[in-house]
């Protein structure tokens, strides 16, 4: 596939040289119930370049029909308690500062809608959601589903938050995207629209990677997701980092119509594409090695099934684990994307025969340490 000359964010044709990963699996978070599909899963090349003007991360040879966004598409986090605190707290936060109580709560991006039951939950609130992966099931008064993508001629009544979580990170023309969403805020009556998606400083500061998967087409460093906002006709009222520095939260108004001259962001070192590139290879490497050391000639597992554990072991060559392990019971019983590697529950017998368990998230370390030392686990544990 030829790369695109241009920024989806801003329309520059100013971008660096491209960083490549061959042949990456076009989909992580998803359920497959045998290691024939499993394996068989299609490969794509992702190919970064980073632009000199705004900053955004995108893989130029991105092509979204080659991802399946059905209902087997699973990336629900919320079975780990650390997570599920990050949520409860978000949702706290967004009821008491922007007075949601008794509100109309509309997100776009819903997945299978846990985040905007807990909010409307919280908030005493009616909620709307779409999403192509959502799920139908019986709900509480109140809540309504859409399977299918939201658009502002879909707003017919005002509501009083927009939330779009972890979705700007999978839309390739994502210029276009936030135009849309604005577009939608305004037809709800300029209500607060809440953005969250990771940030590509921790992706560099911690060399992870195995946070670069096909999946997410666009990484933000925070000036650059601020500043394409605002070309999008937002205004920034907050901007914060969240889940230990690896997520980053925006609460955004419509702004008042007219032309402004937008600076372009300076993009620090540690957010830049060249810089990550180089090392994380050789920090991939290094890691690899430091399992086999650490498994002494023994079995070894990573502990997560979602998009850092799978792409951890789809990048890993020759020294594979046994087996991931995962809270999630809709993951459990089936087969990591790419591979034909089983996904296990935490209270998989075979987990004491392991010389070796690597945290592919550190947020969840202490957890797990907890769950590791009641079952008895004599092994190593190693966190990236």
């Amino acid at each position: 596939m030829k790369p695109r000359p241009d920024c989806p964010g801003c329309g520059s044709e100013s971008l660096t040289a491209p960083f490549c990963l061959p042949r990456q699996p076009v989909v992580l978070n998803y359920r497959f119930k045998d290691a024939d599909s499993a394996s068989r899963l299609r490969r794509r090349d992702v190919t970064l370049r980073q632009c000199r003007k705004c900053g955004l991360v995108c893989n130029a040879t991105f092509d979204i029909g080659a991802i399946p966004y059905d209902e087997n598409y699973e990336n629900r986090q919320s079975f780990s308690p650390a997570f599920q605190t990050h949520l409860d707290k978000l949702a706290a936060e967004l009821t008491q500062r922007n007075a949601l109580q008794g509100g109309r709560i509309l997100e776009v991006g819903c997945g299978k809608g846990d985040f905007l039951r807990l909010l409307c939950e919280t908030a005493g609130a009616r909620g709307e959601g779409y999403d192509t992966s959502y799920e139908l099931r019986a709900e509480p008064a109140g809540l309504s589903f859409h399977k299918r993508y939201v658009g502002a001629l879909d707003v017919q009544a005002p509501f009083d938050a927009v939330i779009c979580r972890h979705v700007v990170e999978h839309v390739p023309e994502i210029g276009a995207f936030l135009r849309e969403l604005r577009a939608i805020a305004a037809a709800a009556g300029d209500p607060v629209v809440v953005l969250e998606t990771p940030r590509f400083e921790w992706i560099v500061e911690q060399l992870s990677l195995w946070d670069v998967f096909y999946e997410h087409c666009n990484y933000f460093p925070t000036a650059s997701l601020a500043h394409l906002c605002r070309l999008a006709g937002f205004r920034v009222v907050r901007h914060r980092q969240v889940f230990g520095g690896q997520y980053q939260v925006l609460e955004l108004r419509v702004a008042k119509a007219g032309k402004r001259a937008l600076k372009p962001p300076g993009i620090p070192e540690r957010a830049r594409l060249g810089d990550f590139s180089r090392r994380a290879r050789k920090h991939l490497d290094q890691l690899a090695a430091q399992f086999s050391q650490a498994a002494a000639g023994r079995a070894w597992a990573v502990w997560g099934a979602g998009a850092k554990g799978v792409a951890l072991v789809n990048h890993l060559h020759g020294f594979k684990p046994r087996c991931v392990v995962d809270s999630n019971p809709a993951k459990q019983g089936g087969v990591l994307p790419g591979s034909r590697i089983p996904i296990v529950a935490p209270d998989d017998s075979g987990l004491l025969e392991l010389g070796l368990i690597v945290i592919a998230n550190p947020n969840y370390a202490r957890e797990i340490g907890v769950v590791l030392q009641r079952r008895g686990f004599t092994g190593r544990v190693l966190t990236l």
